[in-house]
């Protein structure tokens, strides 16, 4: 396991570090260059598609890996129900005091311990810990789990909490202009035409390359954050987020028949901590930005933390 830390902690700490120091410290001129939002738009219209195109290419898509969706869903479903359980509690107070929560606290707390960041920090840690062979799992958990709760489940948290409001069209129109979910479908398509040899390269060379750039971009936004508040609320949606709800995906999947390193993905995955698009929508909606930027901005380390918990128990 020490041998796995090893690999994981120095380019995980090291390009997000990086990141974080490239955003603190460079000077004003330079921030057009390199813009985290500016960044994040070539990861999301180039970057990342691409580099589902480039990973693809002689991943392993037996059958058993379409669960990796359903643990996904299975995993929002189990935060939503013990965050609606948590608030519940709350709003009964301590004897005659009820604690009520804003509608707007309410939403980012849902978001929080539901939504995780399942690409920009899944990807390089489930590569680091399973290999390419199993990074599949990853990728099917990530694009047709998270991506599609993100905006189904996210955007109906939010504009229920929110101050605005999206009707059901806008919510497919979201999913169907991903262009992760398009590449997607083409790496689908390609792995049953194999690309020509330095094309192939080409592409996994590319989409290796994209793993510091995300992890930048993460350390950039981290960078951004001005404030840090309601440390009570974003703690116990991180409790939820990346210990109880990965703690009960592994006991169940202990029962199931997959190879351990692919339980070890969907445990990884499902304990991610909270996804940049929950700050997205945290803005969209206009709800509570001190719950989500600090879980964000803990979460990152409080994974990181976790993530020697995971390897012990399911490392095996």
């Amino acid at each position: 396991m020490l041998n796995t830390l090893f690999q994981v902690y120095p380019p995980l700490l090291g390009w997000t570090l990086l990141g974080f120091f490239l955003q603190k410290g460079l000077p004003g001129g330079w921030n057009r260059w390199l813009d985290p939002h500016a960044l994040g738009r070539f990861m999301f219209w180039v970057g990342v598609p691409l580099s589902i195109v480039g990973f693809m290419q002689g991943v392993d898509l037996s059958g058993q890996i379409w669960v990796a969706p359903l643990i996904c869903w299975l995993s929002v479903g189990l935060g939503f129900a013990l965050t609606s359980a948590w608030l519940w509690w709350q709003h009964r107070g301590v004897g005659d005091v009820p604690n009520c929560w804003s509608s707007a606290q309410q939403g980012s707390f849902h978001l929080t311990a539901t939504l995780g960041n399942t690409g920009y920090l899944g990807y390089p840690i489930c590569l680091a810990v399973a290999g390419r062979a199993y990074f599949g799992w990853a990728l099917f958990y990530d694009l047709l789990g998270t991506l599609f709760m993100a905006y189904g489940f996210g955007v109906w948290v939010a504009s229920r909490h929110g101050s605005s409001h999206a009707q059901p069209w806008q919510v497919g129109l979201h999913i169907l202009r991903t262009p992760a979910l398009w590449s997607f479908a083409m790496g689908l398509l390609l792995t049953r035409e194999p690309l020509p040899g330095w094309l192939s390269q080409g592409l996994a060379a590319f989409a290796w390359s994209m793993i510091p750039l995300s992890l930048m971009i993460l350390g950039m936004r981290l960078a951004q954050v001005k404030r840090w508040g309601s440390f009570l609320a974003a703690g116990v949606a991180l409790l939820i987020k990346i210990v109880i709800v990965p703690l009960l995906v592994g006991i169940g999947l202990a029962f199931t028949p997959y190879p351990p390193l692919a339980k070890l993905v969907l445990v990884l995955q499902s304990g991610m901590p909270p996804a940049i698009a929950t700050l997205v929508l945290t803005e969209e909606y206009d709800l509570d930005r001190e719950i989500t930027v600090t879980a964000l901005a803990v979460g990152y380390l409080a994974a990181l933390l976790t993530l020697p918990l995971w390897l012990g128990l399911w490392g095996s």
